[in-house]
């Protein structure tokens, strides 16, 4: 064998031969901590404004209200959520939706019903008679009635500080105020059916629309609500106490003013079951 034919043969064995291992690396250290942001103190924990635990509140309420239109006092039901913002100091800001629908029926009162006059004319009443209704005249034309009041609030923008620093007697006061929109529907129904002709139904027995008149009997059979509505701006303003009862539940008792167009308001007082996530 030549000299020639050695070096080959030792070239393909180097080639072939594994690599030497080398020892691996050491790590520097434990790997980096993760990051989770909490509230402060407290035994409810909250990430703001981190995903996960984020301090948002969706809820339903009930209580008392006090109405517009001289109505008087009634209820109120609705629902709210809220949507936290930013920190601020002392607690947190946050953003408020509302819907709340209040019903109330008002003490009797005595209106004069113009049309009913006229009608008295046209059958044939002296003027003096057709005034006075009744038997002097077909159709009455004072009478007591109450009025029916349905309002319809909706606050699409509210602003809403709630103050985080009883949050270890699981309490949070908050304070709140935002812009309505308010629909306003009323009828007036009769205390009593005192026409002569037409009795207890249409045109002056049934629920009046604007105290004058009642609505078609055609309507009626259709089943369309008897009433007028208008669509009135206003704002509110709210104080409240939340009583958290776990992590994701808690009792809210508030007390709302609304200001329903330029010179009425109304009240309202009452609890809610928030949910919290």
């Amino acid at each position: 064998m030549t000299i020639r034919t050695l070096a080959r043969l030792a070239g393909i064995a180097l080639a072939l031969a594994p690599a030497p291992r080398s020892a691996g690396q050491e790590p520097a250290g434990p790997p980096p901590p993760s990051s989770s942001r909490t509230d402060a103190g407290g035994p409810v924990h909250e990430l703001l404004p981190d995903l996960g635990r984020m301090g948002a509140e969706v809820g339903v309420f009930g209580g008392a209200s006090w109405n517009p239109y001289e109505t008087g006092s009634g209820f109120e039901v609705g629902g709210f959520i809220d949507l936290p913002l930013v920190r601020v100091p002392g607690g947190k800001l946050s953003y408020e939706m509302l819907v709340a629908m209040s019903q109330a029926r008002s003490a009797p009162f005595l209106i004069t019903d113009p049309i009913a006059y006229v009608a008295n004319l046209a059958a044939g009443a002296s003027p003096a008679a057709a005034l006075a209704g009744p038997p002097q005249a077909p159709f009455p034309v004072r009478r007591e009635v109450t009025t029916l009041l349905h309002l319809l609030t909706v606050s699409p923008f509210a602003l809403k500080y709630t103050l985080l620093a009883l949050d270890r007697a699981r309490l949070r006061p908050c304070f709140g105020a935002g812009l309505d929109l308010l629909v306003v529907i009323t009828r007036q129904d009769p205390e009593g059916e005192e026409s002569l002709q037409f009795m207890g139904t249409s045109p002056f027995d049934d629920p009046l629309i604007g105290g004058l008149v009642a609505q078609a009997p055609e309507l009626a059979a259709r089943g369309i609500p008897t009433g007028q509505g208008n669509l009135e701006f206003g704002g509110h303003a709210m104080a409240g106490l939340e009583v958290r009862l776990s992590r994701a539940l808690s009792l809210n008792l508030a007390y709302r003013f609304t200001q329903v167009g330029g010179h009425q308001h109304a009240h309202a007082l009452g609890g809610a079951l928030g949910f919290h996530w």
